[in-house]
């Protein structure tokens, strides 16, 4: 195996170097020319990573009742007033950020100003003007940003460089998570490195937040997922053991992002038997739920525009309403896409491009089909691909709906608020799946009937 590993990372050389020298140049012009503190939700990932990094992340919340009576936890952070007070901060979205990326950012020379003071007053934030959310989501995922973060705050770094030492730590994990991902890739490597490098992921991936690693597991998970059923005998358990940890972390990072794990349910029975299957899903969704709901009760919350009971007891009662409204979002978001003006066009069309040249050089089979049993086991990772796409789309929407609207007063046609083109950046490795299929000299019986003699893990 260890062989195997080797000659994958050689055959990975150039996909690999081109995503590092873009990654390199895009991820240095963004962490210089925009600032630390520009970026979406600057009171989440800003908040988190200061309070990881300071061992804060746990402190007890207090419950309150925000105004539409949802009940909330407000978890309160003491520190440094030059980095809680987040001066000169920009709440932005991505695209408006990377719109014009010849010019800096204005904001950085007022958030460089916290670095005047020698020191800083003592204070806590928890509601009130600083709205903090530190704990909306689960601590562990911003741990690549806390890492630079408790660098500079233990050596003495000045504010604005400790923000930009997370900054270079997330980074950092970023580019080697992708590294991992296209030496795992058992072909269209290219493909997967210019997923990597598209300007919007790479701010993300240069910024503090936390849909870098959701992007770069996501791209993990569907590499291996890839890797595996280009296997001739049985799924390794030590692979499998893998994808079921990636499974649990991407579920740690959004419970929508866990649904990717339904693509172990298209591999076939010579790669891994049904029984094999219901274990791994099974641990994986039982270790996700304990973790994830002990933290979510104790410490965890989410921000809410609305009444959450009061939409979803709408959901319960019209309930093809709610997917009528959803499939009409869904459908306006290409236009809104190009809306955003030329810097959207161009990675549309690079990617694009990227896809279809993975897709012309997938070599599907010549055998005529004769049933709809035989198209879908030949096409079945595509088919799973679109089903989990669908899947993570009317989940993203679905908690938008209720969290952020107010349904009983919204039309099917009314714009669902909340949405932000980023949610989508996870999906993206999908399109990988395009270009793979069962092994050409596999029957599609094969694939349908009890393996025999599987090979040793």
């Amino acid at each position: 195996m260890r062989k195997q590993e080797q000659e994958s990372v050689i055959s990975s050389r150039f996909a690999i170097l081109f995503f590092l020298v873009f990654a390199l140049l895009e991820g240095s012009f963004f962490i210089d020319a925009k600032g630390a503190l520009t970026l979406p939700d600057p009171n989440i990932h800003a908040y988190s990573s200061y309070a990881l990094a300071t061992g804060q992340i746990l402190n007890k919340p207090e419950r309150q009742r925000d105004e539409f009576g949802n009940t909330i936890k407000i978890q309160p952070i003491t520190g440094d007033s030059r980095f809680l007070d987040l001066t000169g901060y920009r709440n932005s979205l991505v695209a408006s950020i990377i719109s014009d990326s010849s010019s800096y950012d204005p904001n950085v020379g007022l958030q460089r100003s916290a670095d005047q003071s020698a020191t800083g007053k003592t204070i806590t934030v928890a509601s009130g003007t600083h709205r903090n959310r530190s704990n909306q989501y689960f601590p562990a995922i911003y741990l690549p940003q806390a890492i630079g973060i408790w660098v500079g705050l233990h050596t003495h770094q000045p504010p604005y460089r400790t923000w930009q030492y997370g900054r270079l730590s997330n980074l950092l994990v970023y580019m080697l998570l992708f590294c991992l991902s296209i030496a795992v890739m058992p072909k269209g490597k290219m493909f997967l490195a210019v997923i990597g490098i598209i300007p919007p992921g790479m701010f993300i991936a240069s910024s503090l937040m936390a849909d870098s690693l959701f992007i770069s597991l996501s791209a993990l998970f569907i590499a291996l997922f890839l890797a595996i059923t280009t296997r001739q005998g049985q799924a390794s358990r030590k692979g499998m053991i893998t994808l079921s940890i990636l499974a649990v972390l991407l579920f740690m990072c959004k419970i929508i992002y866990a649904s990717l794990a339904i693509l172990i349910l298209a591999l076939p029975k010579r790669i891994l038997l049904t029984k094999r299957k219901a274990l791994y899903l099974g641990i994986s969704a039982g270790l996700s739920l304990c973790i994830y709901c002990v933290w979510s009760v104790v410490y965890g919350t989410a921000l809410a525009q609305a009444s959450v009971s009061t939409n979803l007891e709408f959901i319960l009662r019209h309930p093809f309403r709610m997917v009528l409204s959803i499939f009409w979002n869904f459908m306006q978001e290409p236009r809104k896409l190009l809306g955003l003006g030329a810097p959207a066009l161009e990675f549309v069309i690079i990617l694009g491009l990227s896809w279809g040249l993975l897709f012309h050089n997938s070599h599907p089979t010549t055998r005529k089909i004769g049933s709809s049993r035989e198209f879908i086991s030949r096409y079945r990772y595509q088919l799973i691909s679109l089903l989990a796409f669908a899947i993570l789309t009317f989940l993203i929407y679905a908690s938008l709906l209720l969290t952020w609207n107010n349904l009983p007063t919204m039309g099917i046609a009314d714009q669902i608020q909340g949405m932000q083109a980023r949610y989508f950046e996870p999906f993206l490795p999908l399109l990988a799946c395009t270009g793979f299929h069962p092994s050409e000299d596999t029957k599609i019986e094969d694939c349908e009937e009890t393996a025999v003699g599987s090979t040793s893990d």
